[in-house]
């Protein structure tokens, strides 16, 4: 399908969708581009942050980095031209579009400097409801479609997208991890107490289990190493992040909601020294090979020789690690939790398999396809979305041996020097 036909049946959604009236509910919907290579090239972030009742706001920032500049006909400027089409959807009705937005961004290149090109919109979200919003960012100049899904949860007033994190320069931050010795600015239209308690865990989470697997994993116990308090002034919190771990200010001290702050390396997301590229490739490693590269007296040379030796040669290693590596760096960026998302089971799955040909997003979890749809011979991933008060971005995959042949097949074409779906 060419980039007019995608951007055509893009638009014909938002508009039929308006217009739509059914009574049979939608709760799920389907996408091919999501998690893809070509779809992260694009580095985007948003956040949604509540104002009242009824009023949410959704951050963007785009980075233009992967845009592409053109000359126009009247100038000898070079002019990105991107258009950014939002969709709110019910949480428990897909096909019910509660809102929509869109914005034409067009920037002039003056010099070949990277820069963010940053907004918002303002949506009705009433309150007591959540919310699934897509995000479509067209590069007209490029022909291309980047694809983004954000989940609202506007249930209660405690809950994480109720604050808005800023720096010292009031800029609004759009990540949940952060580095050590940072300090954030919180604040809040819908909550007004004078302090609040923060709980701090040390943080050093163990790997996934293999898909196969029927081993039970320990599950998190919510004992904090620490308490302390902070207090608002001038309508803010000044909260320091002075170790790895994460820090989680508790908006109610029954169901432990509120917004945490996960502390993880300096490079992270990035994989930056050896000991973190030989904990990465576990999944692919015999335990022996793992120890003998872990506690080798020179961590370098031990994964580097690891990597030649299943590539044949230097030249394919380095293809390899690169490719590996990159598959670790987008785990890390789209599904870190309350751990690093290289740990977590879709982070697993991602590394060893590559993006799914087919992601089905549903109320309460995600469907991975490797593979055609309803063909029996392909791949099917279920993960269960895990309420916790740490983060929307927790699921669990649902194991079964039956993933045992297809998993080894995965991991043996690695270990043959070849890339497991090179997507």
């Amino acid at each position: 399908m060419n980039f007019y036909k995608i951007l055509y049946s893009i638009i014909l959604v938002y508009i039929l969708s308006l217009s739509a009236c059914t009574s049979q509910k939608v709760n799920q919907t389907s996408t091919d581009r999501l998690y893809k290579k070509e779809n992260n090239e694009l580095t985007a972030k948003y956040t949604i942050y509540h104002i009242n009742d009824s009023v949410s706001q959704l951050f963007y920032n785009i980075s233009n980095e992967a845009l592409l500049y053109k000359k126009t006909d009247t100038s000898t400027f070079y002019y990105s031209h991107v258009k950014v089409l939002v969709k709110v959807s019910a949480e428990d009705n897909l096909d019910v579009v509660t809102d929509t937005g869109s914005v034409i961004i067009i920037d002039k290149q003056i010099d070949a400097v990277v820069k963010q090109l940053k907004g918002s919109f303002l949506f009705k979200l009433k309150k007591g409801f959540n919310y699934y919003i897509d995000v479509n960012v067209i590069d007209i100049n490029k022909k291309t479609i980047y694809t983004h899904n954000e989940y609202s949860n506007k249930s209660s007033i405690e809950s994480r997208q109720n604050f808005l994190i800023t720096n010292s320069r009031n800029e609004v931050l759009f990540s949940s991890y952060y580095k050590q010795d940072e300090v954030v600015y919180v604040q809040s239209e819908r909550n007004h107490e004078k302090f609040y308690e923060v709980d701090y865990f040390k943080s050093n989470f163990k790997l996934a289990l293999p898909p196969f697997s029927l081993d039970q994993m320990s599950r998190f116990s919510y004992k904090p190493d620490s308490t302390f308090s902070v207090y608002v002034k001038d309508d803010k919190i000044e909260l320091a992040l002075p170790q790895k771990g994460f820090f989680h200010l508790k908006t109610n001290n029954e169901t432990k909601d509120g917004v945490t702050f996960f502390v993880y390396e300096s490079s992270y997301p990035k994989i930056k020294n050896s000991e973190q590229m030989i904990l990465a490739s576990r999944y692919i490693m015999a335990k022996k090979e793992f120890e003998s590269c872990l506690y080798a007296p020179d961590q370098k040379a031990a994964i580097d020789k690891f990597w030649i030796d299943i590539g044949g040669s230097s030249e394919r290693a380095k293809e390899l690690i690169r490719k590996y590596y990159a598959r670790v760096h987008e785990s890390n960026k789209l599904f870190t939790s309350f751990q690093e998302g290289w740990k977590t089971d879709r982070g697993m799955i991602y590394i060893v398999f590559g993006a799914p040909n087919k992601v089905t997003k549903r109320k309460n979890g995600e469907i991975w396809t490797y593979g055609v749809a309803g063909n029996s011979a392909s791949v099917v991933f279920s993960f269960l979305k895990i309420i916790n008060p740490f983060t929307e971005n927790d699921y669990y995959l649902e194991r079964s041996e039956a993933y045992k042949e297809p998993w080894y097949q995965a991991v043996d074409m690695w270990r043959q020097g070849r890339i497991y779906l090179d997507n």
